[in-house]
């Protein structure tokens, strides 16, 4: 197993050497700005400062990608076999804690089952029920700042309650209080996190919960800073986007989970080592990459300049003339060169513990998820009508992004 491992990260090496983002000269046929229609035109009205600057700018341009499909293509990539049973599952927990028609419905679109399915192909179905609760609880959580259509979302003050009052039900919920008895929810998704926390805290010890608290609690904290940049019109640099964005992605408690899904626990001297924290950070990268791609025009439309093609057009020094094609040259040396450290990563954990069968072989299972993780990330965001992706894929499978 150990030599697929390094055999796979030869392949993925040689890979990486070609440009996944590229930019294509428009044609007469094709010109660089689109004419948006009046459906697609973004919420300027709740922008201001550099971020009404920026939207303006990117109004209307054309945004290329590769098939990055072609970039994973030796990547593993399956389907649990409850993919019927997830699909009804998550859409009976939407209706548990979504009470607005028109946010349901859309949620129960973006097929969220379908991702699970991906991330998780292996797992059981009593592991995959808390892992849902989970990821379907973050998205709506995160979509009440995010979407910018809520109290919490437009005032500051309400959003700082949110977080903290999320974060205590959190931290109870999980069993890091003192007091063993439950407290209320604060807010109706909460009730959702519940099911998570139940199921966690009687299948892993206190330093496992302990981790998934404190990345949640840093994917809360970045969420908020986020927002402030929001509330400001401020847009980060390019250094500073990434330091906050992967955090707010919330990746990492993801990540944090994987043990338990998989039924293994790798010791704490593994979960320190310098090689796993650069798996971690990478696998929070690469997704965040593919995520901020897939979702820049929903973002925009919505009226969010917080993504990583605003922010690296807002930072370009002025002899790039802030041009989509310098972006897409600054998006393909990011990909590259984070899906490089990552397989270094992956090469230098794959020599611990050789004589050890057992934990040798449960940290090439964990390997092998954190690429399903991100695979399952690349296939979701193309097919999910959360993006709408579908209708900017080009024959040749790449695609043209209207911003």
């Amino acid at each position: 197993m150990k030599t697929t491992i390094l055999n796979l990260a030869r392949v993925v090496r040689s890979a990486v050497k070609t440009s996944f983002f590229h930019h294509v000269e428009p044609t007469e046929s094709q010109p660089a700005e689109i004419t948006v229609s009046s459906e697609q035109v973004p919420t300027f009205s709740q922008l201001h400062g550099e971020a009404l600057s920026v939207a303006t700018r990117l109004h209307g341009k054309r945004l290329h990608l590769s098939d990055l499909t072609k970039a994973f293509a030796s990547w593993p990539t399956a389907t649990n076999k409850h993919a019927h049973e997830l699909e009804a599952l998550v859409n009976a927990m939407l209706d548990r804690i979504v009470t607005n028609e028109q946010k349901l419905k859309a949620l129960k679109q973006a097929d969220f089952g379908r991702l699970m399915a991906l991330w998780y192909p292996d797992a059981e179905w009593e592991e995959l029920k808390v892992a849902t609760a989970y990821s379907v609880w973050i998205f709506v959580w995160d979509d009440e700042i995010d979407a910018g259509d809520t109290d919490a979302a437009t005032n500051e003050e309400l959003a700082q309650a949110y977080y903290k009052q999320s974060l205590a039900y959190i931290h109870n919920m999980l069993g890091l209080n003192e007091s063993s008895h439950d407290i209320e929810a604060p807010h109706q998704n909460m009730t959702l996190f519940a099911d998570v926390g139940r199921g966690m805290r009687h299948t892993t010890d206190i330093q496992q919960r302990q981790r998934f608290f404190d990345e949640l609690e840093n994917f809360m904290l970045q969420v908020g800073v986020e927002h402030s940049h929001r509330m400001a019109g401020t847009i980060p640099t390019t250094e500073e986007y990434m330091d906050i964005r992967s955090g707010s992605v919330g990746c990492a408690p993801q990540i944090a989970m994987t043990d338990y899904m998989l039924k293994i626990r790798l010791p704490e001297s593994v979960m320190e080592d310098p090689a796993m924290k650069a798996l971690w950070r990478e696998t929070v990268y690469i997704c965040l990459i593919l995520n901020d791609v897939y979702s820049v025009q929903k973002e925009i439309l919505q009226g969010s300049l917080l993504n990583i093609v605003p922010v690296i057009f807002k930072n370009m020094k002025q002899e790039d003339q802030k041009s989509m094609e310098a972006v897409s040259r600054h998006l393909d040396i990011a990909l590259r060169e984070t899906m490089e450290r990552f397989e270094a990563a992956v090469e230098e954990l794959s020599k611990i513990a050789p004589e050890d069968a057992e934990l040798h072989g449960n940290i090439l299972s964990f390997i092998k998820w954190c690429r399903y993780f991100i695979t399952g990330v690349l296939y979701w965001s193309l097919e999910s009508r959360r993006y709408g992706m579908a209708k900017c894929i080009n024959a040749d499978g790449s695609l043209n992004i209207v911003l």
